[in-house]
């Protein structure tokens, strides 16, 4: 038996989905961009050329979502990483572009730099839990200019699992495919296995940014694949409803699938299950609460009607520093987005609303990650498990330490065996005096001290370091 969320009622999926299309159709998506004018217009959308509003009939988006891939493979630059999403298993990534860093080292809250990326990339390359690389936080100590491509190097230097990332204008995307190639062993970007993704953000309400929407429009003609999240907030940019924040979230959505699928049919589509709430007492994005959980579930539904991939978030927490509540929302949000089954789950090392880094919350969250694939491995009903024998054999008030399948069922992971979460009496806990954070700053810096990535192909920093200079040279500072 292994556990599953209720899936939300095709019944109610129908109706958002329902609610979408209206949506779509009568109030529309503005697109800032003449180029997808230009591509909507000739697929029979209803264009107003003044607003640049476009409304999307029904037809047209059922069609379109249909050309996206079932399965999509995130390719690592070493292929033994490859993270294949085809629903047989969840993949794990860091969270996005944060800007702040909860430093360890000093116990202050600052800005991020370079060098707190390049330090969680590499923690997250060495665990074996973390499948997917989302540039965790901004490089902020870079030039505006080329921060893209500079976060972008500094990913490559430190993984060779596949890198989640975002490029925010057009004029980044050529520099962005050069780095590719440069760090490709063939020496050239290989759609058929992409080591690099987008995210993709619509704004809300109902709007594209025309930069990010163009840049989208040259990474699908590469076919990179693209994440596409809406980033609601309910009550402020999005209904204060569930159902209407949801119906909203999915109409943004599918109007970026529509135009990415008629911009390059069969671009690989990863949908995200997540969005906000704006909590009106603090005035600040809720990532964790009751709120979010309901919203992955609702969202990866429709990602299932729909018959995408789906990435949903876990592990974040609202909470500004490890507590009672950092456990709560990071253990609570984690397990009912594994219960979703989805194939990408996003969230591990943050605070503060996913907007702080944590490097002894990544191996806390990743032993998390542990407790969740056994609990995905449920209880195996058969006579081995059963062990009917072996209960003849110890007999009435008899005891199981030294039976031979006790060890062999121990060994072979019938109970999750923790390392940093370590179950104690309160004398041992007294008489070694370290908590699961100190702990994990421990291992944090072991990995630090002594994990090596994938080196890149003989070359490429020089190419990296060529392709960087030219475009500090050309790019404006955003």
């Amino acid at each position: 038996m292994i556990p599953r969320l209720q899936p939300t009622p095709r019944s109610e999926l129908a109706a958002i989905h329902s609610a979408t299309l209206a949506i779509l159709a009568e109030t529309g998506v503005r697109f800032p961009s003449a180029a997808a004018l230009a591509v909507l217009e000739r697929a029979g959308a209803a264009v107003d050329t003044a607003t640049m509003v476009v409304r999307l009939p029904a037809t047209l988006v059922e069609k379109t979502v249909a050309m996206a891939p079932r399965e999509v493979l995130l390719a690592g630059r070493d292929p033994a990483q490859d993270a294949l999403l085809d629903g047989s298993r969840i993949f794990v990534t860091l969270d996005g572009t944060g800007a702040y860093t909860l430093d360890h080292r000093s116990g202050e809250r600052r800005a991020s730099t370079s060098r707190d990326l390049a330090e969680a990339t590499l923690i997250a390359d060495f665990l074996p839990e973390i499948g997917v690389m989302w540039n965790v936080v901004s490089a902020g100590d870079t030039s505006p200019a080329i921060e893209v491509l500079e976060e972008l190097a500094i990913v490559l230097r430190n993984t060779g699992k596949h890198i989640q990332g975002e490029v925010q204008r057009p004029e980044e995307v050529p520099y962005i495919m050069e780095m590719l190639a440069a760090a490709s062993d063939g020496g050239r970007w290989d759609p058929r296995r992409p080591i690099f993704s987008i995210v993709y953000c619509p704004v809300a309400p109902l709007q594209h940014e025309r930069e990010m929407l163009e840049a989208a429009i040259a990474l699908a003609r590469e076919r990179v694949p693209m994440s596409v999240y809406s980033m609601g907030l309910a009550g402020a940019t999005a209904p204060v409803t569930l159902a209407g924040a949801v119906a909203q979230a999915n109409a943004e959505i599918l109007s970026s699938i529509v135009l990415l699928q008629l911009i390059e049919p069969g671009t690989p589509i990863i949908y995200v299950a997540d969005t906000g709430i704006l909590d009106m007492r603090a005035g600040i994005f809720a990532a964790a609460g009751p709120e979010a959980m309901l919203f992955g579930q609702l969202l990866a539904g429709l990602a299932r009607l729909y018959d995408l991939p789906v990435m949903t978030a876990g592990f974040t927490a609202d909470a500004n520093d490890f507590s009672l509540m950092a456990g709560l929302d990071d253990g609570m949000s984690a397990l009912s987005a594994w219960l979703t089954g989805p194939d990408l789950l996003v969230g591990l090392g943050m605070f503060d609303g996913a907007q702080m880094l944590s490097l002894p919350k990544i191996v806390l969250d990743a032993e998390v990650v542990r407790q969740l694939e056994r609990l995905s491995g449920g209880v195996a009903v058969d006579p081995a498990h059963l062990m009917t024998d072996v209960v003849a054999a110890v007999g009435p008030g008899g005891h199981y330490l030294r039976q031979k399948a006790t060890r062999r069922f121990l060994r072979d992971g019938e109970h999750h065996q923790p390392e940093l979460l370590l179950r104690e009496s309160y004398e041992t806990w007294r008489a070694q005096g370290r908590s699961e954070v100190e702990r994990a700053v421990v291992k944090v810096e072991a990995i630090l001290a002594t994990h090596k990535a994938k080196p890149l192909p003989d070359g490429a920093e020089e190419r990296l370091a060529q392709i960087i200079a030219r475009a500090a040279g050309t790019l404006a500072a955003r």
